[in-house]
Formats: structure tokens, sequence, C-alpha cells
């Protein structure tokens, strides 16, 4: 933690909750584990500024107000919002004087952290606010109570149950432009069955706007918003994964395979084959048949 800084006003009720956690080797070297944890109700003076802390954050407000200022933005949160920080970033976040903040928090670190964290942070805003059927506080709940006394059985429970909290929370990110939505746009759900039905031919942006009769512009967003894919990473993923099928299940050569997802250039392929697969699809191949 060089460079570690932190200063903070520790002012939360007698009936708050802090755990502080020792993590083994093994949690450290294999699971999402729980650094810090509790439940505060904070008095006036509370406030906390830090940076370069090796550890992510998950605050949920239960009632009252905080406020955060977080990379040169400021939010108030409200209740049933909750915000996720990546504790190595400056980061300052207080209670409202005229409306006490109470919270559950979490400290963790560990195992794909970091994926999780980068994923959610992709929409630019660090604040959800939870829908009334959420799990999110129940499953924070949990871990702060599971932590209060520590057992054998706590360093796995405590993985499962983070895993569980990041996987709620990433579902909620995707909902979030999303919420007053009933679902995925019929033009979009054709889009994509174009692309599922055509993925051989020679597919462009400007030829899919054309027949569909929608601005690429626009196209292009609401595909990436309802799919969570750009129109071109949905395509090739689609070309992909057949690919795989044929490399698995017929004998056909890698060239001719390129060329019937619809990939005229072998050399190309196989680059994206391997960016999304991590082997060659010769290799893949290879593992299949001596599997």
């Amino acid at each position: 933690m060089a460079g570690f800084r932190e200063e903070a006003s520790h002012a939360w009720s007698e009936d708050s909750v802090r755990i502080i956690a020792t993590p083994s080797a093994f949690a450290k070297a294999s699971l999402y584990y729980v650094q810090e944890a509790g439940q505060f109700r904070t008095m006036p003076s509370y406030f906390t500024e830090r940076e370069s802390l090796d550890s992510y954050l998950i605050v949920y407000t239960t009632k009252g107000r905080g406020h955060l200022t977080y990379e040169d933005k400021n939010y108030a949160i409200e209740q049933n919002q909750l915000f996720f920080l990546d504790c190595r970033k400056y980061q300052y976040y207080r209670t409202d004087s005229n409306d006490l903040w109470e919270m559950m928090w979490i400290h963790f670190n560990g195992s794909s952290s970091k994926a999780y964290y980068d994923r959610f942070a992709a929409s630019g805003n660090p604040v959800v606010s939870l829908r009334p059927d959420s799990r999110i506080s129940g499953l924070m709940q949990d871990i702060v109570d599971l932590h209060r006394y520590k057992t054998i059985q706590t360093e796995l429970s405590g993985s499962r149950l983070i895993v569980d909290l990041l996987t709620e929370l990433l579902l909620g990110y995707q909902d979030r432009d999303v919420s007053s939505d009933p679902g995925i746009p019929d033009y979009v759900r054709s889009i994509m069955s174009h692309y599922d039905r055509h993925y051989s031919r020679k597919l462009t942006l400007e030829e899919i706007s054309a027949a569909f009769s929608v601005d690429k512009y626009h196209l292009s967003k609401a595909f990436k918003r309802y799919t969570g894919f750009s129109p071109n990473e949905y395509l090739i993923n689609t070309r992909i994964t057949r690919a795989k099928e044929l490399l698995r299940f017929t004998d056909m050569p890698v060239a001719e395979i390129a060329s019937a997802v619809g990939v005229d250039n072998v050399s190309h392929f196989i680059n994206l084959f391997r960016g999304r697969e991590t082997h060659t699809p010769l290799a893949f191949r290879k593992i299949w048949q001596q599997s």
C-alpha cells in the first residue's frame, strides 16, 4: 500500500458494527475475500477521504443521505442507492448533517474483483439505484453477519456471497439504462436474428442500417444498450461460435471454415479466433480431438 493515504472522522453510533477480517493465504490467492465490513449509523462529523488503498468498496444506503466525490464528480447518495469504488482512486464521502447517513458496506478484493469493477465502471457512474426486488441489500447483510464470527466455512461462504453480490450488481448495471423499457425493441431483435442467419455474408453497418431503416449511429447505440455488444462484436462472436462447431464436428480446413463464416482472410480469422478463445483454430480442434 505504498502511498496509501486516509483521513477520516470515525463518528458513528455505539451500536454500529465494524468488522476487520484477516484473510488466509489461500483466500488471498484463490478467492474473493472480505477485508472489512460493517453497518454504520453516522454522526454529523462523519467523513472518509482516502486514495491508493488496495481494495474495492461497496456502500449501500439504508437510511438518510451521504455525499460522494469520486473521479472529479460529486454525487448525493439517497436511500436504497449504493456506490462501487476502486479505492486506489481518490474518494471522499461524508454524511449529510441534516439527514444522517446509515449504511452497510464491504471492502473486498481477490480473484477477478478488478474485472467486475471495470465492467461496472464502464458506465461512468459509480452510483446505482436498486430495484425493489433487488437481492443486493440482503446479500450485503449476509456478508456482514457471516463475518461476525469466523469459522472454517467463513472464507468459502464469503467468497460465494461476494460473487452473488457482484453478479447482481452487474445485472442491475446492465438494466440501468433500460429500466423503463419492457424489453429489447423488435427492430434490435430483428437485427440480431439477421446476423444469426446471414453471418456468412459481408455485412456492414451501413447495409444493416439501410435494410432496417435505422440511422446507423442510433442503431449502434441501441444495439449496445440492449445486448451489451456493438453490432460488429455481436457479428464476430456469432461467426466464432459457428466456427467452433465446424472445427469440432467437421474436417473442413481452417481456410474453408474462415470463408464459411464470412471472413475471407484466413490470417484475420485466426487472429479473431485466438483473441476470443486464447487458442488458434487448429489448437482448438486438437484439444477437442484429444478429449
